[in-house]
């Protein structure tokens, strides 16, 4: 059905660092007058969508079903739903890994009452509807976007409700399907950002589920029996596991489509907490020694990962810090590390910081890829400019300026009712006490260059730091820059 999902997202083949070169006026007082304008409909956008929040609303069943309203759209024509089940490869034992990612190929080959993939598909497609499904190690989701109406919410409610609880889950289809899987896996073989992806995490996670492959081995697939998708299927596709989330334009009688066919569901307090079972997390790394590890490949350039672990999902006192200092280390192409590794260097086209968080752990990744004579160079200059940090923190205008952009960046993703229905159906999937999008704005702002510093000093611990490479890299000379600093 579809491809499955990284928890992160890497923008390595999709960022384009461009310029435009314009001519510049005479300055005029008009400028001033268009600026005040600007500033004026910026406050006024932006202060829609931090009070956008005081809508959203959350809905239980008897069933435990959870559904979460986020009617912040009405000048939008469309509406957009999520059925989350939470779900992935890290809930699998390992002879069955990819089981999850499987399943959700087989939802939409038929079931109870729509028998065949076409009753299932055409329908939605006859309407106009825009559907697909993703798995990831935690989540496995079904959704659609679609015009505002109560035909088109009718039809995905009774479309979907039938196959996510009553999938025939045939042997007929296992077998095809299972082939298909099987393609799918070999075309990420040929791919070597999710070759890197999947290798990095296992040094990451060591034995942890975390380290799974959301699509499972050859072996594992082929181990992959009806009967243990039926007993899979049944144990986590129940109604007190999935969440909705509807985003977008919402007709006021969606809720009675939903009642309909899936139980009477009646406001929750949306701050309640549901139970939330973690798998302990050992390191597998040495909490004393950094870690690292090349990987030999024939390659044109080194593709390189500097991690340091975090606490993940729930360090709701460090995760707005470690986000804006990946927006000033790596976060634009005003950032330090792309000003001084790719304009002054010119030794990468892009270099960027990401967070990436799972419940029991998660980490902060500076990522790269440069010509192998020049990797030492490249490590070198990051780790550089991670001790420029750690001892001088950042100046007052550069932590002004990366809050703007942190926060207008943010607030701009909103635009995006898929991008606002993952944000808010996520915390709450998860159990975890609501940031609205006003709180997260709030947060960034409040944050000091002096915070900065000590998280900083916290976060890169070069003891602790794992350093991944794939390609021509040479181990004992990384190492050896390693020692510099340490």
């Amino acid at each position: 059905m579809s491809r499955y999902k990284k928890q992160y997202i890497r923008k390595r083949k999709n960022t384009k660092h461009t310029r435009k070169t314009t001519h510049k006026k005479k300055t005029t007082h008009k400028k001033n007058t268009k600026s005040t304008r600007d500033l004026k409909y910026s406050q006024e956008v932006e202060s829609r969508l931090l009070s956008a929040s005081n809508n959203i609303k959350l809905y239980k069943n008897d069933q435990g079903t959870r559904l979460l309203l986020m009617p912040n759209k009405n000048d939008s024509s469309t509406a957009s739903i999520y059925f989350y089940f939470k779900v992935g490869s890290k809930y699998e034992p390992i002879e069955l890994n990819g089981i999850s990612h499987f399943i959700e190929h087989l939802v939409y080959k038929g079931s109870r009452k729509l028998k065949s993939y076409m009753q299932i598909t055409k329908p939605l497609d006859a309407a106009g509807i825009s559907f697909n499904a993703y798995t990831s190690k935690t989540i496995t989701a079904y959704y659609y976007k679609f015009l505002s109406s109560k035909e088109n919410m009718d039809l995905i409610c009774k479309i979907t409700s039938d196959v996510i609880f009553h999938s025939l889950m045939r042997q007929s289809d296992i077998d095809v399907e299972r082939e298909v899987v099987i393609q799918e896996y070999n075309d990420d073989l040929d791919d070597i950002d999710e070759f890197i992806d999947e290798e990095l995490e296992k040094v990451i996670f060591g034995k942890h589920p975390l380290a799974y492959s959301i699509i499972g081995d050859l072996k594992s697939l082929h181990n992959i029996k009806r009967s243990n998708i039926l007993e899979y299927y049944k144990k986590f596709y129940t109604p007190d596991n999935l969440l909705i989330g509807i985003s977008g334009n919402i007709n006021p009688e969606y809720i009675n489509i939903l009642n309909k066919y899936l139980g009477e569901f009646k406001e929750a307090d949306i701050n309640s907490q549901g139970v939330t079972t973690l798998i302990p997390f050992s390191d597998p790394v040495s909490e004393d020694k950094y870690v690292v590890k090349c990987y030999p490949k024939s390659l044109k350039q080194d593709y390189i990962h500097i991690v340091f672990k975090t606490k993940g999902y729930f360090d709701t006192i460090n995760n707005n810090k470690y986000k804006l200092i990946s927006n000033i280390l790596g976060g634009n192409m005003s950032s330090r590390f792309f000003i001084e590794i790719r304009e002054k260097l010119g030794l990468v086209y892009s270099i960027k910081c990401g967070l990436n968080n799972y419940e029991e752990v998660g980490f902060f990744d500076i990522y790269m890829q440069n010509e192998s004579k020049d990797t030492i160079k490249c490590i070198d200059t990051v780790l550089k400019e991670l001790n420029k940090f750690k001892k001088d923190g950042v100046k007052p205008n550069e932590l002004k300026e990366n809050i703007k952009n942190y926060c207008d960046t943010f607030l701009t993703g909103f635009d995006d009712i898929d991008n606002e229905n993952e944000y808010y159906s996520k915390q709450v999937l998860f159990n975890k006490p609501i940031e609205t999008i006003k709180d997260r704005i709030e947060s960034i702002r409040n944050i000091t260059s002096e915070e900065l510093k000590v998280t900083s000093c916290e976060l890169f611990d070069y003891n602790k730091m794992i350093i991944v490479c794939f390609g021509k890299s040479n181990k004992n000379a990384i190492e050896n820059v390693i020692k510099k600093y340490i």
